[in-house]
């Protein structure tokens, strides 16, 4: 999960695609990766929990 997909520019996106590849032994195979953001209500939740920082 990321916070917001759209935030994540095509070349990021191809080099995590590149480093699964590599690191995973997947050279040559075609790798589909979904990005799902987070739910408004949900990042709105985590932010209510959080501390205060002094």
């Amino acid at each position: 999960f990321v916070n917001d997909p759209k935030r994540f520019p095509d070349n990021y996106r191809r080099y995590i695609q590149g480093q699964f590849r590599q690191h995973l032994g997947f050279t040559g195979t075609p790798i589909r990766l979904l990005w799902r953001g987070k739910k408004a209500r949900d990042v709105e939740q985590n932010t209510v929990n959080r501390a205060t920082r002094v």
